[in-house]
């Protein structure tokens, strides 16, 4: 959890919603990093904005990333109007090179604390009501073909890495149960029941669910954990499935870094744009385009709270309908039976 380990650099308003948002909303420690991350951004910016303008005209990164906020007060933000969080945005795009998606997800970080602190009577007035975010374009999630995903397994189990057995069992379990990142690497020993292969999932917001291992994936962790070291319950993570070279759980930079490696070899420097949620998207864009399978079952089975978040593959599924449709339609065989004719009488 990164935000406790800066405690003593930031004021404690700051510290105080951060261990309500964990420790009363039970929101993720990856979620609460991020929100901690941009807000640390934020207040930056408001220090500069308020007593350094001279600093935010020259603007330097390196210079940004020193800004101290310990001194910003609870006075400092019931000063701040709209139009400071406007141009906070403004400055995102162009001193930051933020995209549209990452500056809304700051901008959002930034309204929940002003709910929070206008809630709780810390602030007179809330300046981010009404305040829209910037237009978003929706884009197809990246993925790997049913060939790509079958070469990324084959690769993993033939390198010559140390770690290979342990490796192509991660790989195998993101691309067969589309797992998130953070849900990998929280599995423990005792989720996994091999009699009735299941494992269970530890999800966002604190919601397990159950999954069915195919003969794959019972196979890839049955390998793995012949040759996991076997360690003492005195360990604090004894029971993690996946360990690190120190003994440790694996960490989420751990297994990106495994991913990465194993997607450069198996694709060289053609799929940079392919990382672990990647893998995830694979697993339900296959499964629903490939297979058919029902959209209810893909909801439960990634873990989704609303159908919203499932409905994307729905939409791979129409683009793939949008390329059959202008093929194969009636009026496009009778088009290229009339070419073929043409060509023939030539």
């Amino acid at each position: 959890m990164s935000f406790l380990k800066y405690q003593k650099n930031s004021p404690d308003f700051f510290n105080n919603y951060l261990k309500y948002k964990r420790f009363i909303e039970f929101y993720s420690n990856t979620t609460i990093d991020e929100v901690y991350f941009d807000l640390r951004t934020f207040f930056r910016y408001l220090k500069l904005k308020l007593y350094n303008t001279k600093l935010l005209e020259n603007f330097d990164i390196n210079d940004f990333k020193k800004v101290n906020i310990k001194d910003i007060t609870i006075k400092d933000i019931n000063n701040i109007n709209r139009n400071m969080i406007i141009e906070f945005t403004y400055f995102l795009s162009e001193k930051l090179n933020n995209d549209t998606v990452t500056s809304n997800r700051k901008l959002a970080s930034i309204k929940k604390l002003f709910e929070y602190l206008f809630s709780n009577n810390l602030i007179d007035n809330n300046p981010c009501i009404n305040l829209e975010t910037g237009r978003i374009e929706k884009r197809l999630p990246k993925y790997l073909t049913l060939k790509e995903s079958k070469k990324l397994l084959s690769i993993a189990i033939k390198s010559k890495m140390k770690y290979k057995i342990r490796n192509y069992c991660i790989t195998c379990l993101f691309l067969n149960c589309g797992l998130r990142l953070s849900e990998l690497t929280k599995i423990n020993l005792s989720d996994i029941k091999f009699d009735e292969h299941t494992l269970k999932i530890h999800g966002k917001g604190n919601k397990d669910r159950i999954l069915y291992l195919d003969e794959a994936c019972s196979e890839a962790i049955s390998e793995y954990i012949k040759e996991r070291p076997k360690l003492d319950k005195s360990y604090i993570d004894y029971n993690a499935l996946f360990l690190s070279s120190r003994n440790k759980r694996i960490s989420t930079r751990n297994v990106q870094t495994i991913i990465k490696d194993e997607l450069k070899m198996a694709f060289n420097d053609t799929k940079n744009d392919i990382h672990t949620h990647s893998l995830r998207h694979t697993t339900a864009s296959l499964m629903y385009n490939i297979n058919n399978t029902d959209i209810l079952i893909l909801k439960r089975m990634l873990g989704h709270s609303s159908f919203s978040s499932t409905e994307i593959y729905t939409h791979v599924s129409s683009q793939k309908m949008k390329e059959i449709m202008n093929n194969c339609t009636i009026s496009s065989i009778l088009e290229k039976k009339k070419e073929e004719l043409l060509n023939e009488r030539k």
